[in-house]
C-alpha cells in the first residue's frame, strides 16, 4: 500500500506548477486569453497581438523553478512548434531574431539548452536571480510580459 501511495505522490515541481497554473487560469479568464493545461506539466496559451491576430505558446514546465519553462511559439491547428509563420518579430531584442523569447525565464534562450539559444552568457541554474528576469518568476508574470510585448509597438508582425 505504501508503494501505491508513493507512486501517486506529486513532486514539489508539480505542486508549484499546479498552484501557479491556477493563478494564471484566473488571470487568463479575466483577460479573455485562451488557456489549456497539458501533460508534462505544461500549458498552451493564446494571446492577442497588436495587429488583431492571436499568437499561441506551448509551454513546457517540467522541473519548474529548478529551471525556467520552455516557451515555444505554437500552431494549435497543426501542433507545430517554433515555425516562422507562428513566431513574432519585433524591435527591442525581446522577440529575438532566432525566434526565441529573449528572457532568462525562457529555457529556450539558453545556448546550453538549444543550439540557437541567444545566450551563452546566462546560467540556467540561476535564472531566478538573473537581473534580466526582473519580476518574471511566476507563470502569470511571464504571460503578462509576453502579452504586453505583443500589444506594444515593438511587435511588428510575424517572421514569415
Amino acid at each position: 500500500m505504501l508503494q501505491g501511495a508513493a507512486s501517486s505522490m506529486s513532486t514539489a515541481s508539480d505542486l508549484v506548477f499546479a498552484e501557479q497554473f491556477e493563478h494564471l487560469r484566473q488571470v487568463a479568464g479575466n483577460k479573455g486569453w485562451d488557456l489549456k493545461e497539458t501533460d508534462g506539466p505544461g500549458l498552451v496559451l493564446g494571446l492577442p497581438a497588436r495587429d488583431g491576430s492571436h499568437l499561441w505558446l506551448k509551454v513546457e514546465c517540467d522541473d519548474f523553478q529548478g529551471k525556467p519553462p520552455a516557451w515555444h511559439w505554437h500552431n494549435p491547428e497543426t501542433g507545430a512548434c517554433d515555425s516562422q509563420a507562428d513566431t513574432p518579430r519585433g524591435s527591442g531584442g525581446y522577440f529575438h531574431p532566432s525566434g526565441r523569447i529573449c528572457a532568462p525565464w525562457n529555457r529556450l534562450a539558453y545556448k546550453s539548452v538549444v543550439r540557437n539559444g541567444p545566450h551563452e552568457d546566462w546560467e540556467l541554474s540561476n535564472w531566478m536571480t538573473n537581473p534580466y528576469t526582473a519580476c518574471c518568476t511566476t507563470l502569470t508574470a511571464m504571460a503578462i510580459r509576453i502579452a504586453v510585448e505583443l500589444a506594444s509597438s515593438r511587435f511588428t508582425g510575424r517572421m514569415a
